[in-house]
């Protein structure tokens, strides 16, 4: 054999090997497929996102739904962009609105509303485990973050305006730098929300409590990678070892100086430098590492993003390198967590795990398409939004199809609307609203909800949206915890919206509500006649953005049966209890 030959041999069996490690590796650390979106004459498709649901309900012998009346499309959308409810004004203006881009035009106005960051930014605030106090089990001791509210405003700010993706994600993860504009600068508390130990614990289990925390949230956060679980041994399912687990501590080793000190008996700290923990145990230090990142997921050295002089920099760099580092995962996971919000289940169903005991992709190519737009697009997050909402999939109508419930009863195939519950802020927020009574003002410091010793009451100079509640640790809002609030312990990617008796116990029986009640039907009187189906008209469209059917009139009717306010106080109770005021179809 020549030695020509022999560098051919050598050069084509390489690519062999490289092309069998492709092929062998989890779809999500594989690149991103460039796929092509063929062309369709099919009227039901409105965008290329369609393209991807036709060709797999047509797989499965399935047809798509004809598009949602205009009233609901009104709600629904109200409901997933800003949280905040559309007046009569605004829902006879697009109901009577003859043009062909009306509800494009209507997307494009919520995606510029002030309100709509606030309604995105509580989606990053579960991400990003965000708590206004420390978080410590001795709950005395679960002290309020004065300035842990300035981060919330920061993520509003962020959606409002548009920021890119990237840079998003780069100003979290690079808390020492000074070259974050004003109103992105408190971006940098990201690393240092997590919880703490009291104070009388170990100095040592404490400097690697708030290191697990860091590097946990840094994996499920940005790549959907359960980094953690590398901690005590190489991970058992996906391609990181606990060398590399440590090699990510380095990075945030410096960033914290632990006070080795509890119940005032000096306790040195054993680990000073970056080590690989035997077991995870700080009692047990092996080998020194250096700082590094998820080989499978980098094309480079380490050097390649890394300098000395800021660490996390590098970090922030190689995350969202689409070329040489973790980028593509990066779109993919922030893409599926967008899908997930606007049809209350991702394309991956696990938004904080796309390992291999994650779910797989129902739509992988739909996946990688948006994740490239995103990308080609500048990781502007709104145009990705706007190919979601404007989509034929979205603007399906709801339907209970028995054939096609035994077909896909959780709807994976996108033949249907599927009705999503509200989370726990919106329904408060909504409750607010309605009644009249909803604080607008953005922005500023959080208003009190007690603290280990007592929860406050939900009472009038509290009354602005939930995002501005603190979220304090130690202390259970009287309305938000009964409906699926999340855990600010570790980072949530998706919440469980289950309706259970305490929650059907609150619109029965809670003196909140039946306050709000009173505003509403004082609110109802003051923009109706004294006609009782104006005034049932009235409640629906301000509650539920839609008039009444003839059923829902008679009804009313038997309620109201007169001028009395208490019977009017009571139907606006009723219009509460509705399911349809809490889910949005």
């Amino acid at each position: 054999m020549t030695l020509k030959v022999l560098i051919i041999a050598i050069a084509a069996s390489a690519q062999l090997l490289l092309a069998n490690a492709a092929e062998q590796l989890h779809w999500s650390l594989s690149p991103i497929k460039s796929v092509a979106v063929n062309d369709s004459e099919d009227p039901w498709i409105k965008n290329p996102v369609d393209h991807f649901v036709l060709a797999k309900l047509k797989k499965n012998n399935l047809k798509p739904q004809p598009e949602a009346d205009r009233y609901t499309l009104m709600r629904r959308l109200h409901a997933g962009l800003t949280g905040i409810l559309p007046t009569i004004k605004e829902i006879n203006a697009f109901i009577n609105n003859a043009s062909s881009s009306a509800y494009t035009e209507l997307v494009d106005d919520l995606l510029t509303d002030p309100h709509y960051g606030e309604r995105w930014a509580r989606h990053w605030l579960d991400v990003a485990r965000f708590g206004e106090s420390n978080g410590i089990l001795t709950v005395n001791e679960d002290r309020i973050r004065n300035d842990a509210w300035k981060y919330r405003d920061a993520v509003i700010n962020s959606f409002n305006n548009d920021l890119p993706f990237d840079l998003f994600v780069q100003y979290q993860l690079n808390p020492r730098s000074n070259n974050i504009s004003a109103e992105y600068r408190e971006l940098r508390q990201f690393i240092h929300l997590g919880t703490r130990l009291q104070n009388n614990a170990d100095p040592n289990d404490r400097q690697f409590h708030r290191l697990n925390d860091m590097v946990s949230t840094t994996g499920s956060a940005f790549l959907g990678f359960t980094f953690g679980c590398a901690r005590c041994h190489d991970h058992p399912v996906d391609p990181m070892s606990t060398e590399e687990y440590y090699q990510f501590t380095a990075l945030f080793f410096d960033q914290f100086n632990e006070n080795p000190i509890a119940s005032s008996k000096r306790i040195p700290l054993r680990i000073t430098e970056p080590k690989v923990l035997i077991n995870g145990d700080w009692k047990s230090p092996g080998k020194s590492v250096s700082p590094g990142f998820l080989k499978v997921l980098m094309q480079k050295s380490a050097n390649h993003w890394l300098s000395e002089s800021n660490k996390m920099e590098g970090l922030g760099n190689w995350i969202t390198d689409t070329v040489n580092g973790s980028g593509q995962l990066l779109a993919r996971v922030i893409v599926n967590r967008l899908w997930h919000h606007h049809f209350g289940q991702g394309l991956v169903k696990t938004p904080n795990d796309f390992g291999e005991i994650g779910s797989e992709p129902t739509h992988p190519e739909l996946l990688d398409w948006l994740s490239l737009e995103l990308i080609k697009n500048n990781w502007k997050l709104s145009h990705i939004h706007k190919l979601i909402l404007t989509s034929a999939t979205y603007t399906q109508k709801n339907s209970s199809s028995p054939e096609y419930l035994n077909v896909d009863s959780d709807n994976k195939l996108l033949w249907h609307r599927k009705p999503q519950r509200l989370e726990a802020e919106i329904i408060r927020d909504r409750l607010l609203d309605v009644a009249g009574v909803l604080k607008k003002q953005m922005h500023g410091k959080s208003t009190p909800v007690g603290d280990y010793k007592k929860a406050l009451p939900d009472l009038p100079k509290s009354w602005r949206r939930s995002i501005y509640l603190q979220a304090h640790r130690s202390v259970h809002h009287p309305t938000l915890s009964l409906f699926n609030y999340p855990d600010t312990s570790a980072s949530v990617g998706s919440r469980s919206t289950s309706t259970g008796e305490s929650s059907t116990l609150f619109s029965l029986n809670s003196k909140f509500l039946w306050t709000l009640s009173k505003h509403f039907a004082e609110r109802i009187k003051k923009e109706s006649t004294q006609d009782p189906k104006d005034r049932i008209e009235k409640a629906y469209m301000i509650a539920l953005s839609r008039l009444p059917n003839e059923e829902e009139i008679t009804i009313g009717m038997s309620i109201l049966n007169g001028q009395d306010d208490a019977k009017l106080t009571n139907f606006c109770h009723l219009i509460f209890g509705l399911n349809e005021f809490i889910y949005i179809h």
